[in-house]
């Protein structure tokens, strides 16, 4: 696992707010994600992890996750966390399995807060068996941002769902009129 630390910026999740799910993305990168996972999957209803080429989408990869299903779903591993995702969250969730998740730098989460969200969101992923799309506040000092997600399930040579795939995109919020 990598130790990186972002010296950017701190951003982080509005705790104070839910994360909203939606029922198709909203953002353009995130449909981008979603329509390159259509593509890939066929007449099948998931692709295979053989399908996803990360070099048809290049320019989204600091921002793309593979979250590895684990025992069946007790638990999640990333084995893909893009630096953009890293930046943006402080720290680099490489190799990390969701059940002994540590709040990012600056959170005011506990570490059973921060794991029961990421299990909550896996979990719901896998349990759907189908794409879900995600949207959530991000603080920053100086601006309130949006944080779009879609996370995606895959097959791993099976029927069964091995792994998630996804991508989180940050962008400015639009101001209230």
């Amino acid at each position: 696992m990598s130790s990186f630390t972002s010296q950017a910026a701190p951003r982080r999740i509005d705790t104070a707010s839910p994360v909203t799910l939606l029922d198709a993305p909203e953002n353009t990168d995130a449909i981008a994600l979603h329509d390159y996972w259509q593509s890939r999957r066929g007449e099948r209803p998931i692709p295979d992890r053989a399908d996803i080429r990360p070099s048809d989408f290049t320019r989204m990869l600091p921002s793309v996750a593979i979250i590895e299903v684990i025992d069946g779903g007790r638990d999640f591993r990333f084995r893909l966390f893009g630096s953009e995702l890293a930046t943006w969250m402080g720290c680099d969730r490489t190799d990390q399995r969701f059940t002994q998740m540590q709040p990012a730098p600056g959170s005011d989460l506990s570490p059973e807060q921060v794991r029961k969200r990421w299990i909550d969101v896996a979990s719901g992923a896998l349990a759907a068996a189908r794409p879900i799309f995600l949207k959530a506040p991000v603080l920053t000092a100086s601006a309130v941002l949006t944080m779009h997600a879609v996370i995606m399930p895959l097959t791993a040579g099976g029927s069964e769902i091995e792994q998630l795939f996804g991508g989180a995109f940050v962008t400015s919020t639009p101001a209230k009129s």
